[in-house]
């Protein structure tokens, strides 16, 4: 009788782990791109309710095999950008913010999207190891008859080099232009705006997400994190001042010197609530909860 319901329990283990493939394969099977519609997902204090607890499961690092392998290449870096009417006016500054651990953030969000009981590998991304760009081929015949399918998937197997893992989930920096002017921001920043009627300070946290089937590196889904999950080009006609998530802040919020902004704890946790918002509220739509459309006007690089 022992027996029996050992192996019983052993049979409800291997069943449930089957399921948890099963589910992770047919979440990533449709392909699909960019912008969303407002999902019917409950959420509270910018979460999804139908989730996980990240702790359920250790996070995987390292090379090897998996079912998911996941490669954060947005850096740790905070852009301090100035504006003006005048080119003399305007400067940017990349301060390093290693301190808050933006990519563990991001980690733990993908790992809280996906179902339990799917291994899930954290990859190293070493910006070093990628081929740096070929400027010669910057022709416009070479960029008229340039494959970026095909350049996009040697340099995520460039990346993910010494893996084997059914699908990729790559998250990189999204970039958007400000209001109507030429200026544009991408990834974690703030900017101040010098305009006619006084001083424009705006904080951001565009990140860009692309999923990649293992086996030929094609994009099988591809979008901006957003929380306004309207299609981008609605929301600039509606008067969206920055694709992606942003606030507008007191004239003071902006650092009198650049580097004080790594040791500016409002800046870092108003990033982070931002960040987790639109990853909390974007990845179920990557992961085939619900179809998406093209996002046609989000750019990344």
């Amino acid at each position: 009788m022992m027996k029996e319901s050992q192996a019983r329990k052993k049979a409800t283990v291997k069943a449930a782990q089957a399921v948890a493939m099963i589910v992770a394969a047919h979440l990533l099977s449709t392909a699909g791109a960019g912008a969303q519609t407002a999902p019917k997902t409950s959420t509270a204090n910018g979460k999804v309710t139908a989730r996980r607890d990240v702790t359920a499961r250790p996070a995987s690092t390292g090379g090897g095999s998996c079912d998911i392998g996941v490669v954060i290449a947005t850096g740790d870096e905070f852009i301090v950008k100035s504006t003006g009417l005048t080119i003399f006016q305007n400067k940017t500054t990349a301060v390093p913010i290693p301190g808050w651990r933006l990519g563990d953030l991001m980690f733990a969000r993908i790992r809280a999207a996906i179902p339990a009981g799917v291994s899930v590998l954290r990859i190293p991304y070493f910006p070093a190891k990628i081929p740096s760009h070929d400027s010669s081929k910057d022709t416009l015949m070479d960029r008229l008859f340039r494959d970026l399918k095909a350049e996009l998937a040697d340099y995520m197997r460039e990346v993910v080099k010494g893996t084997s893992c059914r699908h990729y989930i790559q998250i990189g920096n999204s970039i958007s232009p400000i209001g109507s002017s030429n200026y544009t921001v991408r990834g974690f920043g703030i900017i101040n705006q010098d305009v006619l009627v006084g001083h424009r300070i705006y904080l951001y946290a565009l990140a860009f997400i692309r999923v990649f089937d293992g086996r030929d590196f094609s994009v099988i889904r591809q979008s901006s994190a957003l929380i306004n999950l309207q299609p981008l080009m609605v929301q600039r006609l509606l008067g969206a001042q920055i694709s992606g998530p942003y606030r507008e802040l007191p004239e003071a919020s902006f650092p009198a010197r650049p580097e004080d902004a790594a040791g500016n704890s409002a800046l870092r946790d108003d990033v982070r609530a931002m960040l987790a918002e639109s990853l909390d509220k974007t990845l179920p739509f990557m992961l085939g909860v619900r179809p998406t459309t093209r996002q046609s006007d989000t750019k990344e690089r």
